[in-house]
């Protein structure tokens, strides 16, 4: 990405983010899981000529620290964004803040927005994890035993090529250097042992089990759903449940796209936010 990047302290640890744009409304972007604020590269130009743009990479991701004994859970993360927030300067008096959240990132969105509903003003969902049942078996991936087993088989060139080409109902965004990118990061250790910790935690990670999908009607704030036609990882029939259980919100959805709507169809990913945030 182009955008010069900075760092921020975040309970204790280091966090790479990017601030562009300008103004008292700010949108704040939140990545998924194994990704990056990079996500949002194709985005961030066209929400910077309208907003300030604040967007960070996740504890455990991207270039923020990588503590391998943290207890990562939906709260703390949420916590997290509510300290970027209020860390960047965003909230105050005639400011707004915009959330936005993708994949897993739209679950801490949606948890964020539940336990500092004083932090947001406006949500937007994309693709979002957390309307679905997650089996307890995930949790194995992480055990000791068949940790190394899962290691040797994700981090091969070929799994990482097979699995972006399910990200996408288009495999041509795919390219050499967002190829290599996600080898690298795959290959990572410190972002496996991350992805290992999240799975062991599933529950504390869960909208259901944490008892927080219990209180997402307490979200009164007007709130944007995005989906894409053909998301493979999370189907889109989530889009109509989270449209089901969230009162003020309006569901969108992207034709021949799958899971990644902000890099497969970014024009119109941009275009459908910007409307829907300049509503009163």
């Amino acid at each position: 990405m182009d955008i010069p990047s900075r760092e921020i302290i975040l309970s204790g640890y280091r966090h790479r983010y990017i601030d562009v744009g300008s103004g008292n409304k700010s949108l704040v972007l939140v990545h998924g899981v194994s990704s990056s604020l990079d996500i949002y590269e194709k985005v961030i130009p066209k929400f910077a000529e309208h907003y300030r743009v604040l967007a960070f990479d996740l504890l455990g991701f991207g270039e923020s620290e990588k503590p391998p004994k943290e207890n990562y859970t939906i709260h703390f993360y949420a916590k997290l964004i509510n300290e970027f927030i209020q860390k960047s300067g965003a909230l105050g008096e005639g400011k707004e803040v915009y959330l936005l959240g993708h994949s897993m990132g739209g679950k801490y969105a949606v948890a964020t927005t539940i336990l500092y509903p004083e932090s947001v003003q406006k949500l937007i969902l994309s693709n979002t994890d957390g309307f679905l049942h997650v089996p307890h078996v995930i949790r194995a991936a992480s055990f000791w035993g068949v940790r190394h087993l899962v290691k040797k088989i994700v981090t091969r060139r070929a799994f990482v090529k097979k699995a972006m080409e399910t990200v996408y109902y288009d495999a041509s965004h795919i390219t050499e250097e967002h190829f290599e990118y996600n080898v690298r990061m795959v290959q990572d250790e410190a972002t496996f042992n991350t992805v290992m910790i999240l799975n062991r935690n599933y529950k504390e990670l869960d909208l259901a089990r944490t008892g927080l999908r219990r209180r997402i009607n307490e979200i009164k704030i007007p709130t944007l759903i995005i989906w894409g036609e053909f998301d493979k990882f999370i189907s889109p029939k989530c889009a109509f449940t989270a449209k089901q259980e969230i009162a003020n919100s309006e569901l969108h959805i992207i034709k021949a796209c799958g899971h990644a709507p902000m890099v497969e169809k970014h024009e119109e990913f941009a275009a459908v936010t910007l409307v829907f945030l300049e509503k009163p």
